[in-house]
């Protein structure tokens, strides 16, 4: 991989050697954007866990030039920093241990654009059902390894991903995947650095009058697991309504017995799935959607990300095995009422499975609360938003939670 990215590098810095002018453009015509944040996130249990909470300010900012010959250079750079966090109180996520600060490099990347078709190379922040920047703490995650999306046919997109490592919302470095998986080989307890391999389709359906999309995916890792996973969407304005649903399903199946004792009982095995389904009406600034989720016999296995079937701010469908999860979320846009920028939702969900190890029966609820404004005008870029979970029986594991989150952030 490293002599791949050396060589484009060399290609694009001398193939244009002769015409310096277009060089000098190529940086003089850049983009730089980023974001800046004041965060400061809190969880606090009434039992069994020590609460947490951290308070930093951070961002990341992008730097991208323009085209030349096909070839784009990109970088960006992430910090988060702490502002005098309660040492009494664990890291919550988004500072490391000790509520230590983090610069790091997010993006590294050579981009080459030819034949309807991108190839990216270096580190990069992307999205995939089983892996995906997920930007919810200061530094989203990253990835490194080399992306592939054509879009040669209308409304089609292909895609293939070959990743190595990663950094999640609190590492300084980069890490092998496989080593975040956790793969332990029974014969010597050594790890063995293996790369994931994702393919990818999307296609949007030609339907007059529906908005329409199916995507399937499929995910490898050597000794780890294999995933699948397929998705609809679809979505009709009838006047000043729009009703929509769509259905996801997901399938994963360990690859060998090199998978972490996962659950502390010796247990390995991974053979499980997840079918979700959602339908909803938005209508007069209101969105109401309706979800319903069915986990398999082992909990959903995600340690890089993972798009499940119900998300919520601490909880989500999958983390049970077992389980049926129902959820429902109600949202407003108060530009109906002349307070343009301001939104809001309440989003309840309630998970019946069973404990992973004990295989006790669980039965934990979330509701969420949401508020949020982006200003305009001069002060476009900056938004406020406040997040607020109350979370009964917290993991399974017989204590409460609550779970607040500040944001201030400003985009550029």
């Amino acid at each position: 991989m490293r002599v791949l990215v050396v060589s484009l590098l060399l290609l694009c810095l001398t193939a244009p050697a002769m015409a310096a002018d277009n060089l000098k453009e190529m940086f003089a015509n850049g983009t730089f954007k980023g974001k800046i944040e004041l965060l400061h996130f809190t969880r606090d249990f009434d039992g069994g866990n020590t609460d947490r909470q951290d308070q930093a300010a951070g961002g990341v900012f992008y730097y991208k030039t323009d085209s030349f010959k096909g070839i784009t250079l990109g970088g960006a750079l992430a910090t988060t920093n702490d502002l005098n966090s309660d040492d009494d109180k664990a890291t919550y996520g988004l500072l490391a241990g000790g509520h230590e600060s983090v610069t790091r490099l997010q993006e590294y990347y050579v981009q080459g654009d030819y034949f309807d078709t991108t190839v990216k190379i270096g580190a990069q922040e992307l999205f995939t059902p089983f892996l995906f920047f997920h930007p919810v703490r200061m530094m989203p995650r990253t990835f490194r390894g080399a992306s592939v999306v054509n879009k040669s046919v209308d409304n089609l997109k292909l895609m293939a991903f070959y990743l190595e490592d990663a950094a999640d919302w609190d590492d300084d470095a980069f890490v092998n995947m496989s080593q975040i998986a956790g793969p332990i080989y029974a014969n010597d307890g050594s790890v063995d650095d293996e790369a994931a391999i994702i393919l990818g389709a999307s296609y949007n359906l030609p339907i007059d009058g529906l908005k329409a999309s199916v995507e399937a995916w499929g995910f490898k890792m050597d000794d780890v697991i294999n995933q699948y996973y397929l998705k609809t969407k679809l979505s009709k304005k009838i006047n000043d309504i729009t009703v929509f649903g769509g259905m996801t399903y997901a399938d994963q199946q360990d690859d060998g017995d090199a998978l972490s004792i996962r659950f502390g009982d010796g247990e390995t095995d991974i053979d499980t799935y997840q079918f979700g389904v959602n339908a909803g009406v938005a209508a007069y600034g209101f969105n109401f959607t309706a979800m319903y989720s069915k986990t398999g016999d082992d909990p959903i296995y995600d340690p890089w990300g993972y798009s499940k079937a119900i998300i919520q701010q601490v909880l989500n469908a999958g983390l049970l095995a077992d389980e049926d999860a129902y959820g429902a979320k109600l949202s407003y846009n108060f530009g109906r009422l002349g307070v343009n920028g301001l939104s809001a939702y309440v989003f309840h969900a309630e998970y019946d499975g069973v404990e992973a190890v004990s295989r006790a029966s669980v039965d934990s609820k979330e509701t969420d609360f949401n508020v949020q404004y982006a200003f305009s005008g001069g002060l476009e870029g900056l938004g406020l938003r406040v997040r607020h979970a109350i979370v009964d029986n917290y993991y399974g594991k017989g204590f409460d939670a609550k779970d607040t989150r500040f944001f201030v952030t400003y985009k550029f």
